[in-house]
């Protein structure tokens, strides 16, 4: 989450609508497996989006969900922004402070990497 938006990745509105759709996704596979963790990383990705959505001004009842989620601007956002993704193999939590913006948005997103991967 940016604080300066001097240097901003372009494609916002649709990053977040690429967001808000992995959470409905994310949503819906929590309440079908009855899978309390994943209903927690839905909110904590809820959370975010709607944070971001207020910051852009962009209206998240709007949008509709899509057959396939488009992951491009997820990944665009990534790279624009130098995001370095946690590799939740080695991960120490004491290493994540959730009070700083941009541990945050690195802790959502890589749980959004890792969710939006083919099952090997």
């Amino acid at each position: 989450m940016t604080d300066s938006k001097a240097n901003v990745y372009d494609n916002m509105p649709n990053y977040i609508e690429s967001i808000f759709n992995v959470f409905q996704s994310v949503t819906k596979r929590a309440t079908s497996q009855q899978d309390k963790r994943l209903k927690t990383i839905s909110l904590i990705i809820l959370n975010y989006v709607k944070k971001m959505a207020n910051d852009f001004k962009v209206e998240l009842k709007n949008v509709a969900e899509p057959e396939s989620i488009n992951l491009i601007p997820i990944f665009e956002y990534i790279s624009f922004n130098n995001i370095q993704l946690y590799d939740f193999s080695t991960i120490d939590m004491a290493d994540v402070d959730t009070s700083k913006n941009e541990d945050l948005e690195r802790f959502v997103l890589t749980h959004i990497y890792y969710i939006t991967q083919p099952k090997k």
